[in-house]
């Protein structure tokens, strides 16, 4: 198992946060790392979200996912299986967890798994600025709503 781990303080609420997260649609405005997002935040359902190569770069990686869990406002993963789960997979995930202060402690990960993870690891931990940028792009719009 391979895993990038990002996490940030966020100046609102978890269900703000979880609001922003959930809504696909808006991506586009704010998200650096998936430009495009179509699907529902349900468990099981697919999701598609072209994957920009990187930050805001016109190159983007075509991917499905699917959901599994979506719990509110505490919990969003998808996974992107390679071929199959055993031979590479990939799970996206956002933890969110109130801080005590009315705001968010927000725990951003992807984990990969299966006998290829190590090939893939070499590509997603390049990912790791990215993250700590989606981050910051989700703080800003949670605190400019909250």
């Amino acid at each position: 198992m391979h895993q990038v781990r990002t996490e940030i303080h966020i100046s609102a609420s978890p269900e703000q946060v979880w609001k922003i997260l959930c809504d696909f649609g808006a991506y586009p405005e704010w998200n650096p790392l998936v430009p495009r997002m179509r699907g529902a935040a349900v468990p099981g359902s697919r999701l598609s979200l072209p994957t920009a190569m990187w930050p805001g770069g016109p190159v983007v990686m075509p991917t499905r996912a699917t959901v599994e869990e979506a719990t509110p406002p505490r919990r969003l993963a998808w996974r992107v299986n390679m071929i199959t789960r055993s031979v590479a997979s990939s799970l996206h995930d956002f933890e969110l967890s109130p801080d005590g202060a009315g705001g968010t402690h927000l725990l951003h990960r992807e984990t990969i798994t299966g006998a290829m993870a190590p090939m893939m690891w070499s590509v997603v931990r390049r990912f790791e600025p990215t993250f700590v940028q989606l981050n910051q792009a989700l703080k800003k719009r949670a605190e400019a709503s909250a």
